[in-house]
Order: C-alpha cells, then structure tokens, then sequence
C-alpha cells in the first residue's frame, strides 16, 4: 500500500475509533431528531450491559428498547438487538450542558458550533436524588482524590463495608480520571470504575460517566459552562416527515402524576394522531422516538 494512502487510511481508522464513544450530531436545520437506530447481536458471553457499553448506551435504556431481552443473563447467539441511538433534543435552550434524569442522558452543545455531543449517565439513587434546577461548572480537575461525604460513610458502614475518609488519585478512585465540579456543593459529573453503573441509579446524587466519555468532555467543556439538570419522562418533536414522541418511565420517587395525563398534557394540541402507538408508550415507555402524527 503506498505511504499516502496508508496515512489516509490510518486517519480513518483512528477518527473510527474516537467515535466509539461519545456521538456527535450535527444540530437539525429544522426540527429536533438527531441520530438513527442501530441494530445488533451479541458477542459472545456478553449481556445486555455489556452491549450497551460497547455501543456507549446506558443500561436502561438498552433494557426499555429490548423487553424481549432478560438482562440479567449472557445472551443468546445471533439474539436481535435494537440499539437506541436516535434521540428528541432536550426542551429549552440549545446551550451548555442538558442532563435528563428520566432519559439517564447528557447533551452538550459546544459554544460556537452546530453540533451535539450525547452520553449516556447514571443518577443519583432513590433518597439521594440528583438536584434538578440550573448551575454552572465552577472548576475542572484530572486525577482527583475523593473525600466522601460523612452522609456517604454512614451508609457504607451501616451496610457493612465502611470506607476510607480518602480515596487517592488512581485505579480504585470510585470518581475517575476526570471531574467536573457545580455550583451545587458536593455534587460533581465525574468518570468512574464501574461502567456498569452509567445508565442507571447508583450513585450518591453525582452524575456518573463512561471514563471515555468524560475524558472527550473534559477538553470540551470550560469553566463557567451552564448545567441545566432536568427531569422529563417525555420528549416531543418535530421532524421533516411528522411528529415524534419519546418516552422513558417515571423515577420512582420523582413521580410528575400519572403517565397518561403527562403523555395527554405532552400532546394536548396534536391532531389526527396515532392513539395506538401513545398507549403503547404509556404502557411501556421505550425510549425511542416514535412518529405518532404526520
């Protein structure tokens, strides 16, 4: 192979592997559908988190899309699985950072650029929720020591594995390589040691990333960046050929009323639409945007 072209091809090959992780969108010219749906099937011995980290989809999210699958198990050769990559943009401002607790998904929209990034997070569990509100980044930092909370070595203790007062930079920092520090005191976006927790309810009221995924994020992302945390189980919105909805269920303890009415209020001025479809969502939210007007 002659030289330029191996260079070529090695650029290709490496910009292919950069995108394993965190994707990124070109923003719509019109409308608010950014990606496409995936499909796949296992490799061997993996579940289904295993897949879900290779195609960087947090655990719900793979669970709500693939009801057919029993996730606590390896599954099955040549067993059909839909990846869901296609996604409703966030409501509000196109700006900053948008977390959605209930899609268990962050959205970037890099200043001066018309694209999104997107990455799945894991969320605070039940009775150590993540705030929901508006804040800012207020400082960066690589390889940080962690000091957990005193709330957080009481449980530890109480549930029988008692922690250290500080945990060093390193392999077994429960934070990562890389932190983003808020304007919310002891609440942090951070990496972490246990990818199978991105995607689901399993931290202390931190928002929790894939390490590659907060390492692209990083070098992104400046001081003063706004953090916009939400929590909405459905998504609307537009695209060329119709109207889409999103929905993803409830958190437990963050209930906003019953599902119907949310999905009624959600709709309540959409005509001639797929009634079929909305009560699938509502009986089973998928978290896949699906066309429910044209």
């Amino acid at each position: 192979m002659p030289f330029k072209s191996f260079i070529r091809y090695l650029l290709i090959v490496l910009c292919l592997l950069s995108n394993v992780y965190a994707s990124t969108y070109v923003l719509p010219a019109r409308g608010d559908l950014i990606g496409e749906l995936q499909y796949t099937v296992p490799d061997a011995g993996e579940t289904i988190s295993d897949v879900g980290i290779r195609y960087d989809v947090g655990y719900y999210e793979m669970v709500r899309a693939n009801p057919h699958v029993d996730p606590t198990r390896p599954l099955l050769p040549r067993t059909q699985l839909i990846i869901p990559s296609q996604y409703i943009l966030p409501p509000g401002p196109r700006q900053g950072l948008v977390i959605n607790l209930a899609e268990y998904r962050l959205y970037f929209y890099p200043p001066g650029d018309n694209t999104v990034i997107t990455m799945p997070v894991g969320i605070g569990r039940e009775g150590w929720n993540t705030p929901v509100g508006l804040t800012k980044v207020i400082a960066k930092e690589r390889d940080p020591i962690w000091r957990p909370t005193e709330n957080v070595r009481a449980e530890a203790a109480k549930n029988g594995t008692p922690i250290p007062n500080e945990f060093p930079p390193g392999i077994g920092n429960p934070l990562g390589r890389h932190i983003l520090r808020l304007g919310w005191p002891t609440y942090l976006i951070h990496g972490t040691n246990r990818r199978d927790g991105v995607g689901s309810r399993v931290s202390a009221g931190c928002i929790r990333m894939m390490p590659e995924d907060i390492e692209h994020l990083y070098d992104y992302v400046t001081v003063s960046t706004t953090v916009r945390v939400i929590n909405e189980p459905i998504k609307v919105g537009k695209a060329n050929d119709g109207l889409y909805v999103e929905a993803h269920p409830q958190l437990i303890d963050q209930s906003k009323g019953s599902f119907t009415s949310l999905m009624n209020v959600a709709l309540a001025n959409t005509k001639n639409r797929n009634n079929r479809l909305i009560n699938e969502e509502i009986q089973s939210p998928s978290g896949i945007p699906r066309k429910i007007a044209g």
